[in-house]
């Protein structure tokens, strides 16, 4: 049977030509010299340097999605982690806000943005609602209708903005708030607001606070940011979903603003990381071969290369198995979303779940090869020379844009509310199929189902029942790299685009660390 997403791999594969040798080596040459143990202000410097260059436009999330990915995985090559968490937030987060959720006038503005080299920061997670907690936004926008404009306020120190990466040194922020007009909640939108004016003083009513020294990534600065009576006027809303007319809460188009669409930078943001984990561990894996390949130690009939340990030789073995099989389905991934970029339309629920699982699988995987790898070299692996001084950089990955636990609770729980539609019958015969991936779902669905039965809500019995829910998480994770494209769909994609591998593997399994 043929991939079910062919049309969007070939789609991606013709993109990938936008991702050139020498594009690349331009790319990266701004981060060549780059120092991790710079301070923020000195950071920020380089990505403003970037940013202005255009190598890498604003609208390329849109224009040249493969080309925005490509980024992301080459900075994580060198795992440059707290720039390249700058740099996602800026280019992601960020700029892509404003791509996404802007209205054509905010879109114009992109261009003058990325030229000024002027930084933004992303604030939406708040201090009573953190990665662990979902999307909870208590900071508010109340519409002033003789100003045409609102009136943003922190709430309480529960809805200060927590942890906002670039928060310290941003001249702008998109920042997300309960949009309130005549007492009436509209829900959580973002606005565009200008953080510091010209001469680098912060706007009036804002306060930005150092989150401090952090067990890795210094040269990012993490803020926990305030705002008093802030005044925005009513077009720093950014308006492609919705508008402020005549002092009217208006919808613009058939999409309604909602988490899905506010969301969508969260979605991509979450490939990239989940991209880029695969691609740091692979650097680890890379340097400490070849330092294994070396390093002579004491075998059964003499002295043998590190390497050549049988446990060595599996543990790299399996890691490269594992790794494999989960870039193939990461760039999948990537296909299918790059096409939504393009046409700028709303990911359907299997791909926002496939995106969630990149993202709980990778870091996974890669989190547990470093620890493996980390305990099998000795003493090299205690040389900040050897990378895995940056091994914090995967802790990071596993709860930036949705924490893991709360991507696999809700797999499950959607998995449930699927399963409960169609019924006991239906589970039962689920669990008779032949495939022995999609059988083990069958059968945790089932399980779960029936634990579920006599508990008064979803709720108190997830919590009760919560080893059965991660299990079930875990099975639907399964189910979707099983997906993944195999043998002969790979070998047509190849056939039909040769320069593939060159373009985007090969340049990565060059060490750099």
């Amino acid at each position: 049977m043929p991939f079910k997403y062919r049309s969007a791999l070939d789609s991606w594969a013709r993109g990938t030509e936008a991702v050139s040798k020498e594009w690349q080596d331009s790319f990266m040459s701004f981060t060549e010299n780059y120092d991790r143990g710079c301070g923020p202000v000195e950071s920020a410097q380089v990505l403003r340097f970037l940013a202005k260059s255009g190598l890498l436009k604003y609208t390329d999330m849109r224009d040249a999605p493969e080309r925005f990915f490509a980024a992301h995985r080459l900075l994580a090559s060198r795992i440059l982690g707290g720039f390249g968490i700058r740099f996602t937030v800026q280019f992601n987060l960020f700029a892509g806000s404003i791509l996404g959720l802007g209205g054509l006038q905010q879109l114009n503005f992109l261009q003058d943005l990325q030229q000024s080299g002027e930084l933004g920061c992303f604030a939406l997670t708040e201090v009573g609602a953190g990665v662990l907690s979902g999307f909870i936004v208590k900071t508010t926008a109340i519409y002033d209708n003789e100003r045409d404009g609102f009136y943003i306020n922190t709430q309480g120190a529960d809805a200060e903005k927590n942890w906002i990466s670039q928060g310290l040194v941003a001249d702008w922020v998109v920042v997300f708030a309960d949009l309130i007009m005549e007492g009436k909640s509209y829900g959580p939108h973002p606005f565009l607001l200008r953080m510091r004016n010209e001469n680098g003083q912060l706007i009036q009513g804002i306060h930005v606070t150092d989150m401090g020294p952090k067990t890795v990534a210094n040269d990012l600065d993490n803020a926990r940011i305030r705002f008093d009576d802030v005044f925005t006027p009513s077009f720093s809303l950014l308006n492609r979903f919705c508008d402020i007319v005549n002092g009217r809460y208006i919808q613009v188009g058939d999409e309604p603003m909602r988490i899905e669409v506010i969301g969508q930078r969260l979605l991509t943001g979450r490939l990239a990381i989940a991209e880029s984990a695969l691609v740091a561990v692979r650097q680890l894996f890379l340097k400490s071969r070849k330092y294994a390949e070396q390093k002579l130690v004491n075998g059964i009939s003499g002295k043998i290369p590190l390497a050549s340990l049988p446990h060595l030789e599996q543990l790299f073995y399996e890691a490269n198995e594992q790794l494999t099989a989960l870039e193939v389905f990461s760039a999948s991934v990537e296909a299918r979303l790059a096409e939504h970029l393009r046409n700028g339309t709303i990911p359907d629920a299997d791909l926002v779940e496939a995106i969630s699982v990149c993202k709980v699988r990778n870091v996974d995987v890669a989190t547990q090869m470093e620890h493996r790898l980390e305990q099998e070299v000795g003493s090299y692996a205690l040389m900040a020379s050897s990378g895995f001084i940056y091994k914090d950089m995967l802790l990071c990955c596993k709860f930036a844009e949705g924490d893991s636990r709360i991507l696999m609770q809700k797999m499950a729980r959607d998995e449930l509310k699927r399963a409960q539609k169609s019924g006991y019958v239906s589970m039962t015969v689920a669990v008779l199929q032949s495939d022995p991936v999609l059988r083990n779902k069958a059968i945790k669905t089932l399980n779960l189902a029936r634990a579920l039965a006599t508990a008064p809500n979803m709720a108190e019995a997830f919590a009760k029942e919560w080893k059965m829910v991660y299990e079930l998480a875990e099975a639907i994770c399964d189910v979707h790299v099983h997906r993944r494209p195999k043998g002969e769909e790979i070998a047509r994609v190849l056939i039909h685009h040769p320069n593939l591998m060159p373009a985007l593997q090969e340049p990565l399994l060059v060490s750099r660390l």
